[in-house]
């Protein structure tokens, strides 16, 4: 393709005239009422300066147009769901616009009601997996599964071979869930104190196996998912604590009415088929100070401390589960604790609410009016630093799979942390357990975890012996 000298000394109407079109190979000619604009001279101009044609300059700064508005925008605005939680940080402020109506205030209070009726639901539920887990199983006599038959496919020889009963696994056959691993174990004992003269046979001929996990890879994929699921009402409560941040500390009003002024209401209405309702806008704005420390103390903490418990508890439980079966169905029912808000709003409350909550507007709290000006080379080195160094990491990274990925190792990294050890030939087994005292898990430990638990000084399981040796 031939190319048109530009002297850099062309006048506007000059270049206008003479830019070339290098996708036909003609000039493109204007009039000369038709001058080139401002972001043409400067498009024809960053093409010289950098070597490359005008179409092919012309491309990437639209590409950096769309680099800087879209990633921008996929962080824009907050949008609160319909559940109860958001429902009690809402209502407040749609009452005070309107000035406390006595209506609007009763529903409030019914929010409000059930709001503390859903956190004493998954309370009450938080506290009965610490019931099992920190009680009923330690009477009940089972320890932790932690990674006993972990290797299972390797032994006898690998790291995890040696049970809680003290043997090696040899081969899958051998292991059992812990129901039947107790009763296996139970008639054989039982048989031996019933017939003393034939405890040496029935030691020789009955085997009771081991109890450890079928699947180990499958507790970490059906941990993950998990994760991937709760981490939706995180975003719910990261979202409050933005709008809480972000928004005037003052009194503003949520509610308006505004009517098009094109055009008369009825014309309005008869033009966009609309009704009065449509008129009523439900905007976030201006929170005063009282009602931003009462969402905090009333909403934010208990959701944040509940979701922690929930993703602690919930992991625990998926750890603690043998069968592969088991675990993924566990998963599936786990989801349940978080969505008691989603499903206490739903049943509980008529259309008045669930319509106030579908016309709050998205909030916007990332203004994006700063991409409207970005200028033409701008825009252009946005593509070229695109492809550069921590930016091109950043760009490339799926941050919310890699934050989903760290929450799971997290709370896996606790669970082995609280209640598993490592043997010198790296296998991993359940810590010493002692019976508790009290038959209840004291309810203050489910809000303070460190002030633990009485037990009895005597353990009654801890690991073979023979476990060292191997």
């Amino acid at each position: 393709q031939p190319q048109v000298a530009r002297p850099e000394s062309m006048s506007r109407d000059l270049i206008a005239d003479t830019k070339f079109d290098e996708l036909g190979g003609r000039p493109w000619s204007r009039t000369a009422s038709h001058r080139a604009t401002a972001t043409e001279l400067e498009i024809v101009a960053g093409a010289r300066e950098h070597g490359i044609s005008v179409e092919e300059y012309n491309s990437q700064v639209a590409c950096g147009k769309v680099i800087d508005y879209l990633m921008a925008k996929e962080q824009r605005y907050c949008c609160l769901s319909k559940s109860i939680c958001e429902a009690a940080f809402v209502m407040p402020e749609v009452c005070r616009s309107g000035n406390w109506a006595p209506s609007m205030t009763n529903t409030m209070h019914r929010v409000y009601l059930f709001m503390f009726l859903n956190y004493a639901l998954q309370l009450t539920i938080l506290y009965m997996f610490a019931q099992t887990e920190q009680v009923v199983d330690k009477f009940s006599g089972q320890m932790f599964l932690c990674n006993f038959g972990a290797d299972v496919q390797h032994c006898p020889d690998a790291p995890n071979c040696i049970g809680p009963g003290g043997t090696n696994y040899q081969n899958a056959s051998r292991m059992y869930s812990f129901r039947s691993w107790m009763l296996r174990t139970f008639v054989k004992d039982s048989l031996k104190q019933i017939f003393p003269e034939k405890a040496g046979l029935a030691e020789s001929s009955m085997d009771p196996g081991e109890y450890g996990l079928e699947s180990y890879w499958v507790r970490f994929v059906c941990v993950f998912v998990f994760m991937l699921s709760v981490l939706h009402d995180l975003r719910g409560t990261y979202d409050m604590i933005n709008i809480l941040w972000y928004v005037p500390t003052k009194a503003e009003a949520w509610l308006s009415y505004e009517v098009p002024s094109w055009a008369s209401k009825a014309k309005v209405k008869e033009i966009l088929d609309v009704g009065e309702l449509d008129f009523v806008k439900i905007r976030i704005a201006g929170i005063p100070r009282s009602a931003k420390i009462r969402n905090i103390l009333l909403i934010i903490v208990p959701r944040l401390f509940i979701w922690v418990n929930t993703a602690k508890f919930g992991v625990m439980f998926l750890m603690e589960t043998s069968g592969i079966e088991d675990t993924i169905v566990n998963v599936t029912a786990l989801t349940y604790i978080l969505d008691l808000d989603d499903l206490v709003f739903a049943t509980f409350f008529h259309g008045s609410l669930h319509h106030i909550m579908d016309k709050l507007e998205p909030w916007e709290w990332k203004n994006v009016n700063a991409q409207e000006h970005v200028a033409v080379e701008e825009a252009f080195q946005a593509v070229v630093d695109d492809s550069k160094g921590p930016a091109l990491l950043f760009r490339l990274l799926p941050w919310r799979p890699v934050l989903v990925l760290m929450l799971s190792v997290f709370f896996v990294w606790d669970y082995y942390a609280t209640h598993c050890e490592v043997s010198p030939t790296g296998a991993i087994y359940s810590k010493a357990l002692s019976l508790p005292k009290q038959q209840l898990f004291p309810v203050l430990n489910l809000f303070i975890p460190w002030l633990g638990q009485e037990t009895e000084e005597e353990p009654f399981w801890s690991m073979p012996s023979e476990h060292e040796e191997q």
